[in-house]
This record gives C-alpha cells, structure tokens and sequence, in this order.
C-alpha cells in the first residue's frame, strides 16, 4: 500500500501531535517538517527539518500548524507549490468564511484542493453542533468550554472512602444553575455506586447537581486540561422536548492533529476549492477505510 506522504508546517505543540499522529497511523508517513532556520533541533523526530516544503521531494500533503495571522500566507505558498493543504484556524462566523474565501480563490487558480477549519473548534465541534442542530432545528446550544477545577470540592470528594485521587469542576447550566461534575479514580476495592451516593450527599455537594464521572487515571485527565459540555434543547413549545448533551475532557492538540488526518483521507475525494468540514462528506474522512468503517458503525 503506498503511504501518504506528509508535512508538517511548524513545530509547536500541535505540530508535535500532528507528528505523533502521523507515526501511529499505517496509511501515512512524516515527509518532514518545515520550520524558521532558527529554530532548535529536534532530537526525537526522525525526519527531515527544512526550511521550505519544496526540499522534501514529493509531498502529498500539508498539514498547516503555524499561527493564526500566518496561515493563509503559508497555505498559499503550499497551494502555489501543487500541495494541497489541510489547516484548522481558529476563526468562526464572519471572520471563518472570508478565510474560507480566500484560500478557496488561491486553491482554484492552482487547481488545488485544501481543507480549513479542520482542527478541534472549528472542528470536531463545529461537527457536533451542526449534527446536533438537525436534530433539534429549533431550539437554542449552549457551550462551556475551559470547564475550571475547582480545589476544595476536589479535595472533599477525594476525601471520600474508596476514592483514591478526584478532581471536580463546574459549570452553569442554561438556567444559571449550578453543577458539578465530579471525576473519581477509585481504588481497586471500592464500589462505584457508593461511592457516588457519598459524593453526592456529601453536604459541600447537596445542594448542587452534581454528576460523578469514574475515570482510570485522575493524572491522564489532568493532562489534557481542557474540557467542554455541549447541549442543545428544543425551544420551548416544541412537543418533543428533545435534549442533547456532550460532555468530554481531552486533549485539544491531539484531538485537533486527528481530525487533520483525517482531512487528510478525504483530500483524494475533492475537486480543486477549499472545504470545511460541513462540505466534505462523512465518509470520505476514514479514506480507505470507509468500507470497514461503515460495517461497524452504520
């Protein structure tokens, strides 16, 4: 099977993941990396560091990891150069769509195709808000992203019999009600259920809605720092007051690099213009593996 070939343009924390991602999966191979000339070394990535993406023979494709105010410059050099390009700028509204329009001119004079806003937010989220507003066409989302720790109720639910570490956070509700959201790593003897039932009659958390969460490890989800709640609710009238509700923790960077990747798959499929994410097909995101993909999950 022949490897996609791919750059990475930057080497921040995103880059580093992108790296990460690429090295885990069969389909693809690192190309190399393009950073400034100034940059430090990189001892532990086992590919080609240049200063231009033209010194890395053939590339397939571009993964885009540098600032914002520098995307679209480098994503035009890439296009101009015959590399499509996957990028996830941060922008949204307005701000997204003339982004969107200007690589989109620079993808169809090269005859190139390019996919933005395919990171984290906009993103996967983007995706699951879209979804989420089909299902529920009228009605209102709410979003908390950054959900804060909050020490002393950490401190009382890792107090708890059989709790071996905890970690709570909270949010407010689209009522601006107060919740918390309680992660626990339990020892190996503890019961889950009882455990819950003592958190939340512990008397810090009685008077709050409080949902406790059973994690593996309190340290890996300490790791990933970040954490949103997405919901949307029918408006009020509509009979079948349905009500959606993400809740995740994880890694924003390595989230961002695996939905880069699979931008990626989806390239081959694509006439020359720039895509977002709400423009390229479902399936032509798991590429080759669409069929295996389809068999499991539809």
């Amino acid at each position: 099977m022949r490897k996609t070939r791919l750059a990475i343009i930057g080497l921040g924390r995103l880059g580093r993941k992108c790296a990460e991602a690429i090295a885990a999966d069969r389909t693809s191979e690192l190309a190399g990396v393009v950073r400034r000339p100034e940059s430090a070394t990189e001892p532990w990535l086992k590919a080609p560091v240049v200063t231009h993406v033209s010194e890395l023979g053939r590339v397939d494709a571009a993964l885009v990891c540098v600032p914002v105010d520098a995307v679209t410059d480098v994503a035009q050099d890439l296009l101009q150069g015959h590399v499509p390009v996957v990028e996830c700028a941060r922008l949204h509204g307005e701000s997204f769509l003339a982004h969107k329009a200007d690589i989109h001119r620079d993808a169809l004079r090269h005859k190139m195709p390019a996919v933005v806003g395919a990171g984290c937010d906009p993103g996967v989220l983007s995706l699951f808000r879209g979804q989420f507003a089909l299902l529920v066409p009228h009605g209102h989302t709410d979003i908390s992203l950054h959900a804060g720790a909050s020490l002393h109720h950490t401190l009382a639910a890792a107090g708890i019999g059989g709790v071996k570490q905890a970690l709570a956070t909270e949010r407010r509700s689209r009522e601006d009600t107060l919740q918390r959201y309680v992660y626990v790593e339990l020892e190996p003897s503890a019961d889950a259920a009882e455990v819950e039932k003592a958190i939340v009659n512990d008397p810090l958390f009685r008077d709050e809605q409080t949902l406790v969460f059973t994690v593996p490890s309190i340290a890996a989800l300490e790791e990933t720092n970040h954490g949103v709640v997405l919901e949307r609710r029918a408006a009020a009238g509509e009979g079948s007051h349905a009500s959606f509700l993400l809740e995740a923790r994880y890694d924003e960077a390595g989230v961002a690099a695996r939905m880069m990747l699979a931008a990626v798959r989806a390239l081959p499929s694509l006439r020359p213009g720039a895509y977002s994410l709400l423009d390229v097909p479902p399936g032509a995101l798991w590429g080759e593996q669409r069929p295996a993909a389809e068999k499991e999950w539809m």
